[in-house]
């Protein structure tokens, strides 16, 4: 009993990690395994009891599919632009609401509001906004004399419409997590540096910016990495369309898997997917180290 009980004081963070470890490779590592041994099969919804290893015939497949180049610079540019223009916009919201002024705390609240809301509610509401007949935007370039164009029917604004409904959550999340940093900046450096006959750009780009660069890094990383995951929206406004407009790699996979039945060649899709996440994050941590 004291052998097991020295055992556990010597070894505590290790034991104590031991079932959150077994949980991570219960709903992580072992339907990851699963989904690569489907994607050298033909498995199907419709006969799964004469599913047989195919070998690459999926990933051949996927190759020559003419709608595959399509769907990934789709997801390229989905992945870039929902990480991008809320990690800009979220920095500059978190310099606004970093001052001290009458009612800031109000506001800070009511910004996290969009944070709380359930995904597939603000998809229908932005649907409900981006209506070609009823939607309030056509409404009001309407009374200004503005073209109201067929967002969602339209292959060239489908996708800027899912990039403007999945901002207007991400924004606020960025900004409150950039906000936390700058809170955290030390207001001596600052007080120097305006002395010294800094300006405000100048002090920002080269004390503020640098100080909380490692959160940046962090924020990025998270809203990049979430960026692959956006299902809910897409799914409600343009359902991947018109056409394949605004499909991604995880609609598609969706789409090739439980409508088409063809869940060997939706986790071929999935390997992609897991193949485009891991190079684009070691590319990001590459560039970060060069440079640290």
């Amino acid at each position: 009993m004291r052998l097991i009980s020295g055992f556990i004081e010597r070894h505590f963070l290790q034991v104590a990690s031991w079932p959150a470890l077994l949980i991570m490779l219960g709903v992580t590592a072992i339907p990851f395994g699963i989904t690569i041994g489907l994607a050298f099969t033909n498995y199907d919804l419709v006969r799964s009891d004469q599913w047989r290893f195919v070998g690459l015939d999926n990933f051949l497949e996927l190759a020559a599919d003419r709608q595959t180049p399509i769907i990934i610079i789709n997801t390229i540019y989905l992945v870039v632009a929902t990480t991008v223009i809320p990690t800009v916009l979220g920095l500059g919201l978190a310099v606004l609401m970093e001052r001290s002024i009458r009612g800031i705390g109000i506001i800070r609240t009511l910004y996290l509001v969009p944070i709380m809301t359930a995904p597939i509610v603000v998809a229908l509401t932005w649907r409900a906004m981006f209506n070609n007949d009823a939607g309030w935007i056509n409404y009001f370039l309407s009374i200004v004399g503005l073209p109201t164009p067929v967002w969602l029917g339209d292959p060239i604004l489908a996708m800027p419409v899912v990039i403007i409904a999945d901002s207007w959550t991400s924004i606020p999340f960025q900004s409150i997590l950039l906000l936390a940093a700058l809170l955290a900046v030390p207001s001596e450096l600052k007080e120097a540096a305006a002395v010294d006959g800094a300006s405000r750009s100048r002090i920002f780009w080269h004390i503020t910016l640098p100080w909380i660069r490692p959160v940046l890094f962090v924020v990025v990383v998270l809203r990049f990495m979430d960026a692959f995951r956006k299902f809910e929206g897409i799914q409600q406004l343009t359902r991947g369309g018109p056409g394949l407009a605004s499909t991604p790699i995880n609609l598609q996979i969706y789409t090739t898997g439980l409508n088409y039945d063809r869940i060997g060649y939706a986790a071929a899709w999935g390997i992609v997917m897991v193949a485009m996440i891991a190079g684009s994050l070691a590319l990001v941590y590459l560039v970060r180290r060069r440079q640290s």
